[in-house]
């Protein structure tokens, strides 16, 4: 009796176990279904599939160089900020196009006029072919990928920048030929993996208590960290003819957890009048240009050359060479690696000099490392470079994925000589340099050489540090002919004191004109006692 009644209680308990796993697999909605009630939402499906456009106007801001070029690698120092003014996104609904506008500013002093001269920037996605537009009405068809230094461009990059609008967004998870993941729980939302039809992937978040997408995230390679994942976040809705939509969008990267872009709306315009995004014929006959240009040597002294484009300058030791810089995209760093190797047959390349951690002078970082180099940098570059040479990318493996290489590392204090009995490098510490708190430069006594970035040759136009380049050189009591710059051609020395003395001079013309508008421009009044 106790036996049949104890299998009765067994039985009846799996029964409800099983029921309750039936109830709860019952609660967990599909990606449809998610979608659906998000779209409702928003303003009710119908509602959402009867807009044909969407212009949305604002302002906001970028992450300069994505955090990475800081005063220093440090993770606690303040951004650098790109401003995005005039801002408007057009979401072209009908058509499957989306066309991206605004004007850049640098929040900070910078060497060229590129970065303070608000120049617009409209960029436009038709369908597969993404193509740009200057101000003069010039378009040409944009590189297919661009995983860049100050923004990532492409096609890919600018569907998801189509896809940063709630409306677009559901709409596109919808379309039936749109495979939805299952639904899943995630930090108080459901999201859904999306890969569209086009073959792109992200996905979405939706809110557990509003049913309103909470975040979209997506990802795309990156030079400097192997790739990275974007995740906008959308806040604020408001109602705009009928659908809401967010105020707020605040895109956060997965390094740092920076605040890569936060863009702030204005206004909506719902199924206003927009232009004929279409790509033009021209366009669409024109191939997608190539990125990676071929690189070449040129002697600078006896053992030494200069590799362009990229700014890398090679010295040959008795048994290997030394190389100073490794900028570019992975391909370009590759080939500039592979074109040291044949300038002295049958020496190894195996160490690498990085003048500071700013994303453009270590885009080719990754790929040093997988080719084993040993880097040699001022000390607090370290932890930056250890971050990333361990920033996994594998939707987008690069070289260093795929080898996962330890980053050996030479810290440099004041000085660090590198000698042996055909060549000898002094490396500096670039002393009080107000860009770059972390940076070195190279010095070659027989050949009376420097070898530098950003300290004097950052760019033409502008001076703010004036004082840092001959101050460095006083300081170490250096006796200097030529100059083998990062971002410039080879110069004598008497070439670069003239260049930067008429930097300072637009400098201050600069400063003079903004003052006069009631402009406090940064990096106004300019810091000099030698010019």
């Amino acid at each position: 009796m106790k036996s049949r009644l104890l299998l009765g209680i067994i039985a009846t308990g799996a029964m409800a176990a099983i029921t309750i796993v039936a109830v709860r697999a019952q609660n967990v909605a599909s990606g449809t279904t998610v979608l659906r009630a998000a779209a409702q939402a928003l303003g009710g499906l119908e509602r959402i599939r009867s807009i044909r456009n969407i212009t949305l106007e604002g302002y906001g801001q970028y992450a300069y160089q994505f955090g990475g070029a800081n005063i220093t690698a440090d993770p606690n120092a303040p951004q650098k900020y790109q401003a995005a003014n005039d801002l408007k996104r057009v979401y072209d609904l009908e058509h499957a196009r989306f066309q991206l506008m605004e004007r850049r500013n640098f929040l900070f002093p910078f060497a060229a006029t590129f970065g303070h001269d608000f120049a617009l920037v409209n960029l436009v996605l038709d369908g597969d072919i993404a193509y740009n537009r200057t101000a003069d009405g010039t378009v040409t068809r944009a590189a297919r990928s661009d995983p860049g230094i100050l923004q990532h461009d492409g096609v890919h990059m600018r569907r998801m920048w189509m896809l940063n609008n709630p409306v677009a967004l559901v709409r596109a998870a919808l379309d039936p030929a749109t495979k939805l993941g299952a639904a899943r729980k995630e930090g108080g939302v459901t999201a859904v993996d999306l890969t569209l039809k086009e073959g792109d992937q992200l996905s979405v978040g939706i809110g557990a208590q509003t049913n309103l997408p909470a975040w979209v995230r997506w990802k795309n390679p990156h030079y400097d960290l192997g790739q990275v994942t974007y995740t906008t976040y959308f806040t604020g809705y408001v109602p705009f003819r009928g659908v809401l939509l967010p105020l707020g969008y605040n895109t956060k990267i997965d390094w740092r957890n920076i605040d890569y872009f936060k863009l702030y709306v204005d206004n909506y315009t719902i199924d206003g009048p927009i232009a004929d995004l279409a790509a033009p014929q021209s366009v669409r006959d024109t191939p997608e240009p190539q990125t990676v240009p071929k690189p070449t040597a040129t002697p600078v002294a006896q053992g030494i050359w200069r590799i362009a484009p990229g700014g890398t300058t090679v010295f040959e030791f008795g048994d290997h060479l030394t190389l100073f810089e490794l900028a570019g995209s992975s391909a370009q760093a590759k080939a500039t690696i592979e074109l040291a190797r044949t300038l002295a047959p049958g020496k190894p390349v195996t160490q690498l000099i990085t003048s500071h951690g700013h994303f453009d002078h270590v885009s080719g970082l990754r790929t040093g490392i997988a080719a084993g180099l040993t880097v040699i940098a001022r000390r607090g570059n370290e932890t930056l470079y250890r971050e990333m040479a361990t920033h996994p990318a594998p939707d987008f493996p690069d070289e260093q994925e795929m080898k996962k290489q330890p980053l050996k590392f030479i810290p440099v204090d004041e000085h660090l000589r590198l000698s042996d009995s055909q060549m000898t490098v002094d490396v500096y510490s670039a002393r009080a340099n107000i860009h770059m708190a972390d940076a070195v430069f190279a010095y070659v006594p027989a050949a009376k050489l420097i070898v530098e970035g950003d300290i004097a040759t950052a760019a033409l136009d502008y001076q703010f540090w004036a004082d840092n380049y001959m101050d460095n050189i006083e300081y170490y009591k250096l006796d200097v002919q030529t100059i083998s710059p990062v971002h410039m051609n080879i110069m004598k020395q008497a070439e670069v004191i003239e260049m930067v003395k008429g930097g300072v001079k637009r400098a201050r013309e600069r400063c003079a004109a903004e003052l006069a508008k009631g402009n406090y421009f940064a990096g106004c009044p300019v810091q000099s006692k030698r010019y």
